[in-house]
């Protein structure tokens, strides 16, 4: 004992000072809080489903827009359906520059003509961002296409009948079509079948004979007439997105052609 009745200490210590203990051994911090993890994770997760709403959303504004300006410059019944594809589309749309865009649209006519079935494939896509907030509709640049189209007999004849065309198309084995009909040769009525090779010749459609049959021997000059009456030109301008024909095949049900195009204007 020490003077004033106090406990004489041997260097240790029962309480921390500090944050040290009795044996000198530092204490462990505490650790974060759960409910502070819980709150980060929530703000990344919220975060995310809002530029993945926002990304939605203005596919969808997008989509919605070229389907109404397509609809306005076509004159197509049934609204298109169109797809703007790429992972992620908010960079696109502020850019003004959609990178892949695929339509379809059904029965496109042009006065007499009318195609059944389009379907393209659009590269270089532009539509200003002010366009896609407004919804405005406004022309529509595209830097190429690829498109592919079904154009079926009973329109093709259809259109053949009104043009005073007295022939009609059919199907034929091969990628040749078999065309008949009733023709009037130097003032003699001439019925013939003949089978014929497709083409495309610019922006239209070209049919040429190549073996005429008929019911009766006709001279050269009358079967040269005959050939010349079989010969067919027919223009497709209700392609809105193909310039150029590149292939045209024959089908059982009708033709199909397939058409590109470089810089191609909608304007609604």
């Amino acid at each position: 004992m020490t003077g004033g009745d106090e406990p004489a200490h041997d260097g240790w210590v029962d309480s921390d000072v500090g944050g040290a203990t009795a044996h000198g051994v530092t204490a462990p911090r505490p650790r974060p809080a759960r409910r502070t993890v819980l709150v980060g994770v929530s703000v990344v997760v919220g975060t995310l489903l809002l530029l993945w709403g926002t990304d939605r959303l203005a596919r969808w504004g997008a989509e919605s827009l070229l389907a109404r300006d397509i609809q306005q410059a076509t004159g197509v019944a049934d609204r298109p359906q169109v797809q703007v594809h790429g992972a992620f589309f908010l960079l696109q749309a502020v850019d003004g520059r959609y990178d892949d865009v695929e339509v379809s649209l059904r029965e496109v006519s042009s006065g007499p003509m009318s195609v059944d079935e389009v379907h393209a494939r659009l590269s270089g896509v532009h539509v200003s961002f002010h366009d896609l907030l407004t919804q405005d509709p406004a022309p529509v640049w595209i830097e190429r296409s690829v498109g592919e189209a079904f154009l079926g007999y009973d329109d093709l004849n259809r259109y053949l009948e009104v043009t005073g065309r007295p022939v009609s198309l059919g199907p034929a084995p091969g990628e040749e079509v078999l065309l008949t009909g009733t023709v009037d040769l130097l003032g003699q009525s001439v019925s013939a079948s003949a089978l014929a090779q497709l083409s495309p010749q610019g922006g239209a459609l070209s049919i040429a004979p190549t073996a005429l049959d008929t019911e009766s021997d006709l001279a050269p000059a009358s079967r040269l007439l005959l050939g010349q009456r079989f010969s067919l030109r027919v223009p497709l301008d209700p392609l809105p997105f193909g310039q150029e024909l590149t292939a045209i095949e024959g089908a059982a049900e009708g033709l199909v052609v397939r058409a590109r195009g470089t810089d191609v204007v909608i304007r609604p």
